[in-house]
């Protein structure tokens, strides 16, 4: 079967954000930088090293400082006006996938003035004029935003919509785990899982390729060694530094090959419950790979079962309770029950589910009777 790559965006895996930061808008005007950002980033002083870094390098940057946890389409344009008189020439994003995301809706706005960002959205309106170029500046181990084609912005009424475009890769990453080092334990888990799961479903997706699995077993490698270390240890640099790049990896390798079952239940399922993404992702993981484990054959598996570090002698079927005790690790729940689902919920849930059109990537075909006993397994 054939399969393509194409990641045009450049990493820079940095052993100081702001000195890269000043060397990837050389081209760019003084009164042109765009930052984008949020007010737990600022008030942490994790932007604080950058934004110095800009005024010494005679940069006068427009800051806009109040993305939201979720951003939707009414933020965009409260972003937007703060440049409406403005010729931006580069966009800087420091922050997770929200404020990532942001940055890259921008981009295509200020690339094309004519441009409805929501239109876009409901595929009525053509991508035609690319993005400014965005710089992308992680301060979370998780999303993976930094380095994917796609945005995923609430429209005016909340509901989430991704839009999925070449024009929506970064121009730059830059990844320096320093940044990350404030990140709080719960956060450092639930984001940390969100880049396991990530490089999981990417390598027992049925679109995966032998490219995009280099990235995700280096993913899954480098996170079940270094993910308790930077949980137990936020000031473990080598831990930081290492979740980085493997939360980079993991978005590489689904970008690519897309996701699968996890991820196609998380949407509904947190969106009931309000739950974090990242600690939505990590509770289903279990009982999805319980699932799952039959259709993994011998070939793939001998693969996983190395990047994981299991046993010689294990096999799929014991993923499903490796995963349970890596969760509780790090002090996670492993049951759907602890984060409020009910029994009763759940036909709403994987009804929903069987319309995320990654569903039907997922390793081992699932309907809705899968669904349901899924989630219910999952209790």
């Amino acid at each position: 079967m054939s399969s393509s790559f194409f990641c045009p965006t450049k990493l820079v895996v940095s052993d100081d954000a702001a000195v890269d930061l000043i060397i990837e808008l050389k081209n760019a005007s003084p009164d042109g930088v765009f930052v984008i950002t949020d007010q737990g980033i600022m008030q942490n002083g994790i932007a604080s090293p950058l934004l110095q870094a800009l005024h010494n390098a005679g940069f006068n940057p427009v800051i806009y400082d109040n993305v939201p946890g979720n951003p939707n389409i009414p933020d965009v344009k409260l972003a937007l006006e703060k440049v409406k008189d403005k010729d931006i020439s580069h966009i800087v994003a420091i922050g997770g996938g929200s404020v990532l995301d942001t940055a890259k809706a921008i981009g295509l706005l200020l690339a094309d003035k004519d441009l409805d960002y929501e239109d876009v959205q409901w595929k009525r309106q053509q991508i035609t004029k690319g993005s400014l170029p965005v710089i992308g500046v992680p301060t979370t181990a998780g999303t993976g935003s930094e380095v994917t084609h796609v945005a995923v912005i609430g429209d005016r009424n909340g509901f989430k919509m991704g839009v999925l475009n070449p024009a929506l890769f970064l121009k730059t990453a830059i990844i320096d785990g320093k940044l990350m080092v404030s990140l709080p334990p719960r956060l450092t888990a639930t984001t940390g899982m969100d880049a396991l799961v990530h490089s999981i479903e990417a390598f027992l997706s049925k679109k995966s390729n032998s490219t995009a699995d280099i990235f995700a077993l280096g993913a899954m490698k480098s996170i079940v060694k270094w993910l308790p270390v930077a949980y137990r240890d936020g000031t473990d640099l080598p831990a930081r530094n290492a979740m980085g790049i493997a939360a980079t990896w993991a978005g590489i390798a689904f970008d690519q090959s897309s996701l699968g079952l996890v991820h196609a239940l998380a949407g509904p399922l947190c969106g009931t419950y309000h739950l974090h993404h990242g600690l939505g992702v990590a509770v289903l993981l279990p009982t999805v790979l319980d699932f799952n484990a039959s259709a993994i054959s011998v070939d793939r598996w001998d693969s996983l079962r190395t990047a994981l570090d299991l046993p010689t002698d294990a096999q799929p079927q014991d993923l499903g309770n490796w995963s349970r005790e890596f969760l509780k690790s790090l002090d996670m729940p492993t049951h759907l029950s602890e984060l409020g689902l009910t029994a009763d919920r759940i036909p709403a849930i994987a009804e929903s589910t069987t319309k995320m059109a990654m569903i039907g990537l997922n390793i081992r075909s699932a309907g809705l009777e899968d669904c349901k006993q899924v989630l219910a397994n999952g209790l």
